[in-house]
């Protein structure tokens, strides 16, 4: 695990001399440590260092405050880079769980402050962002931080990252949003247009989709109307619903038809693409489609700061009742998301190409399959995990590893050799992981699927 040297800060992160006030990185840690279920012990050593970073005994601190004037530690603003180079270097702050909180808090901080003043984001911008969180999510296990997963009404699998909630209302609630290929893509297409009370704003990791616009009002003849308001209440951890007020951790929804009556015209289609970034409004009703076979991931922030609109509905047949909508992630971790993302991140980078259509590249569905099974193998269903790594038809991971030579692809190789993965399929192109690696030069890769090495699983 990394030990106060910092490098696990410095990989992929760009230089950015964006300013972030500490009093800001100390409202995300608030956030973060609610998303994550952090414990104390993790939350205060992060804490009380940005209450106290700068501080020193006298007049001659560099930074301007002195230990009689603590709390001006908190109006203290450096650019991202200083900070992360100062909270890295500090021992106390690479302690598992405390730098995966401060990774998170970190990245968000950037992204917050970027999005809060319309700053661009661009790909290296985003890189670094992803690859704090990135890190966070896959190193831990072993911490008390609890990142968790739940399956969207529309669809995707949402990983809270930071929540900032007063009296069931959003203040702030950042995600990280997957759409796996896997066609599930929400409760009910019926019920598929809604609107958010507050503002919204995704950036794409990776994938594309289409954000649809909708005007929604409510002629005087109900022949015209189209469409019924349905109110969302949810139940927490207890089972016990709540009304409508919002938790950060839910393991169902429900959506009730209010009987208000309105109708439903298309106004716009904006497709996005990784990289890119959309926006929704307060109280605007969308719907955002993503192809039932396709990878998709975001970054996604609701921002009451930016703006709110009580009235926000999600829309349904005019006969319907409610929809439920449970948020069991069916044994998908966020650990396996966080690697199904960097990975296809990295490869869709590596391509150059932003691909368009309904159909996922075989590579990417090698990648998807193999990080599903592996959690199901972690979680004891060995059975089936094997049909992800043996399938029927489509490319093998082992195949989809041997196409891209690299380390830790030949890493993963070793994974599904020691599990048994079967080497000897052949793809639709009549290929076999070992005719890839050869086809590569790749003799690393090679030797590997001949030799079948003894490795342990881990």
């Amino acid at each position: 695990m990394p030990s106060s040297d910092g490098k696990l800060w410095t990989a992929n992160v760009a230089n950015d001399e964006t300013s972030i006030a500490a009093a800001s990185l100390m409202r995300v840690l608030e956030g973060v440590a609610v998303a994550t279920k952090a414990p104390d012990e993790h939350i205060q050593p992060l804490a009380q260092w940005l209450r106290h970073y700068g501080v020193v005994e006298g007049n001659d601190s560099p930074l301007g405050i002195t230990a009689t004037d603590t709390e001006s530690a908190l109006d203290l603003a450096l650019p991202f880079d200083e900070w992360r180079a100062a909270i890295a270097s500090s021992s106390e702050n690479c302690n598992e769980g405390v730098r995966q909180l401060a990774q998170v808090t970190l990245a968000v901080a950037l992204l917050r402050e970027k999005a809060r003043r319309g700053l661009d984001v661009d790909t290296a911008s985003l890189d670094t962002i992803w690859s704090l969180i990135y890190e966070a999510i896959i190193s831990a296990q072993g911490t008390e931080l609890q990142f968790t997963v739940s399956r969207s009404a529309q669809g995707f699998l949402a990983v809270p990252l930071c929540s900032l909630l007063k009296d069931g209302r959003i203040e702030e609630l950042w995600r990280l949003h997957t759409w796996l290929p896997d066609e599930q893509r929400g409760v009910s297409e019926d019920v598929c247009i809604h609107a958010h009370q507050p503002f919204g704003q995704s950036w794409i990791l990776l994938g594309c989709g289409t954000d649809c616009a909708f005007e929604v009002d409510s002629p005087d003849d109900p022949s015209l109307t189209t469409h019924a308001a349905y109110e969302c209440c949810y139940a927490g951890a207890d089972g016990k619903q709540s009304g409508s007020g919002y938790q950060t951790h839910q393991i169902s929804s429900t959506i009730k038809n209010t009987g208000r009556l309105v109708r439903v015209t298309p106004v716009s289609r904006e497709p996005h693409s990784r990289d890119m970034t959309y926006i929704v409004s307060g109280g605007a009703y969308h719907r955002s489609i993503v192809s039932g076979s396709r990878l998709h991931a975001t970054l996604f922030v609701f921002d009451a700061h930016r703006g709110y609109d009580d009235t926000a509905a999600v829309l349904g047949p005019k006969d319907g009742s409610e929809y439920l909508q449970p948020r069991d992630p069916a044994g998908i971790t966020p650990e396996a998301l966080a690697q199904m993302v960097g990975v296809t991140r990295k490869w869709e980078q590596a391509q150059g190409v932003k691909r368009e259509g309904n159909d996922e590249h075989a590579t990417v569905m090698g990648y998807y399959r193999f990080f599903r099974g592996l959690g199901l193998l972690q979680a004891g269903h060995r059975e089936d995990a094997l049909s992800y790594f043996n399938p029927t038809k489509g490319c093998t991971p082992t195949q989809a590893f041997a196409r891209e030579p690299s380390q830790q692809h030949r890493d993963y190789i070793r994974k599904l050799i020691e599990v048994g993965a079967d080497l000897d399929i052949v793809d639709e192109s009549g290929y076999k992981a070992l005719d890839y690696a050869v086809h590569n030069g790749d003799t690393e890769t090679e030797a590997l699927i001949l030799g079948r090495p003894s490795a342990a699983f881990s």
